[in-house]
C-alpha cells in the first residue's frame, strides 16, 4: 500500500468518525441548505451551549469538512462539499463490488 492510499484511507476515516455524530450532521445540514453561516446563526436551533457546538465545528474543520473565514468580528463556517463527495465515491465502490459478489453468489447456488 503506497503512501498516497493511506492518506486518503485516514482522511476517510477521519471523515466517517466526524460524520459519526448527530450534532455535526446536522450542522453540515445547516451549511449545505442555508450556505455560510456565523456560530451564532449555528447556535440557533440547538439544544446545545455555545462552547459545544464551537467544539463540534472544530470537529468538522479538523476533518476538512467544514472551513471557516473571519469577517471583522464574525466568523463564518462553510460546508466543504469535495470530503463529501470522496466519502460518496468510496460507499459507492463499495456498493458496486457488493453487488458484484452477490450476482456471484447467487450464480453459483442457482449452478448447483
Amino acid at each position: 500500500m503506497n503512501r498516497q492510499t493511506q492518506m486518503d484511507q485516514t482522511e476517510l476515516a477521519q471523515t466517517f468518525a466526524a460524520l459519526g455524530d448527530p450534532l455535526r450532521v446536522a450542522l453540515i445540514s445547516r451549511l449545505q441548505e442555508e450556505g455560510r453561516l456565523s456560530l451564532s446563526e449555528l447556535c440557533t436551533d440547538v439544544v446545545i451551549t455555545r462552547q459545544a457546538v464551537s467544539k463540534h465545528l472544530r470537529t468538522l474543520c479538523a476533518a476538512k469538512l467544514v472551513s471557516y473565514e473571519k469577517t471583522g468580528r464574525e466568523t463564518l463556517f462553510q460546508l466543504e462539499i469535495e470530503r463529501l463527495e470522496i466519502a460518496n465515491q468510496f460507499l459507492d465502490d463499495v456498493a458496486i463490488k457488493w453487488d458484484s459478489t452477490l450476482v456471484r453468489l447467487k450464480e453459483k447456488l442457482e449452478a448447483n
